[in-house]
């Protein structure tokens, strides 16, 4: 999923180096050192959140330069919440295993 969603901006390590930077207002951060930004320990929940709502006063989050996935991956799963939660989790434990140590 992330190849598919995440890495055209945030490239295939995660770094923000994706084939779309170029065409970005707001390059997309390093996710590898989310943990590090955020007292070593990974922000799974702020994660998820990002990913489902967008972040509060990024205009690139959820606009065209930064969907938020949540409305597309429920409409993926028929309308159901549960389906979009289990694609958002994924993606969350997916980017923790990209963290920088």
């Amino acid at each position: 999923m992330f190849d598919a969603y995440c890495a055209a901006c945030h490239g295939k390590d995660a770094k923000g180096d994706g084939p779309a930077v170029p065409a970005l207002k707001v390059p997309p951060p390093d996710l590898t050192t989310l943990a590090q930004r955020h007292g070593g320990k990974f922000p799974q929940d702020y994660v998820g959140d990002v990913l489902r709502n967008g972040v509060e006063g990024v205009k690139s989050h959820g606009s065209k330069d930064m969907p938020t996935w949540g409305p597309l991956f429920g409409s993926l799963g028929g309308g159901r919440s549960a389906p979009a939660t289990l694609r958002i989790l994924e993606l969350s434990h997916y980017i923790e295993s990209l963290q920088t140590k």
